[in-house]
């Protein structure tokens, strides 16, 4: 299983420290909930790239000999399954959403800033449908996150609903790891899963 703890440490940082990070330590196992801490079960590398770094980074494995559960601590600017970091991905999204940044607008803007880019317009085009499909469960993790959260009673056109979606993560949350490390939290799996069968 995998969990996202919030760090303010950039990836660089995070990767020039390696296995000295201060990775979180679990008093008991999240899956079981026995109250044994899990016992550390070495690291695994993936990919992380962001505006200004590429490179593999270290995450910490746990291991709960009760329920033989391997637990990954991947740190908040990682999404699962994501190389690209959070930032970078809601950047993207919020130019062309609410700034209403062009496809190769968002492009241009984007590689005129960021060193290590190498999107093109099917990267955007990916991101911005994906998010776009997400609407629902990401409305549902506001709801369970604020719970006082307005949403809107019925969706509106799509591109509307996802500029007020947008709009209520920008100003719930001081940064977009905060959110996505809270619905992870909250509903198990991150806000840019592709989830096709659980709210049809």
């Amino acid at each position: 299983m995998q969990l996202i703890f919030y760090t303010t440490v950039s990836p660089e940082e995070y990767c020039r420290q390696g296995k000295d990070f201060p990775f979180p330590e679990p008093d008991y196992c999240p899956h079981c909930r026995i109250k044994v801490p899990p016992q550390k079960h070495g690291f695994f590398d993936r990919n992380a790239i962001t505006a200004d770094f590429s490179g593999h980074i270290l995450i910490r494995r746990y291991y709960c000999q009760y329920c033989h559960t391997t637990i990954s601590y991947l740190p908040s600017f990682c999404l699962p399954r994501f190389q690209y970091c959070v930032d970078l991905i809601f950047t993207g999204i919020r130019l062309m959403l609410e700034f209403n940044f062009s496809l190769r607008g968002c492009l241009k803007f984007l590689k005129g800033r960021c060193r290590q880019f190498y999107w093109d317009i099917s990267h955007l085009q990916f991101y911005l449908r994906r998010f776009l499909a997400s609407l629902k469960s990401i409305m549902l993790g506001l709801r369970q996150i604020l719970p006082r959260v307005q949403l809107p009673e019925e969706m509106p056109a799509k591109k509307e609903g996802a500029q007020k979606v947008l709009r209520l993560i920008t100003t719930g949350f001081a940064h977009i790891q905060s959110f996505s490390t809270r619905f992870y939290e909250a509903l198990g799996y991150a806000f840019m899963a592709p989830l096709p069968n659980i709210l049809a």
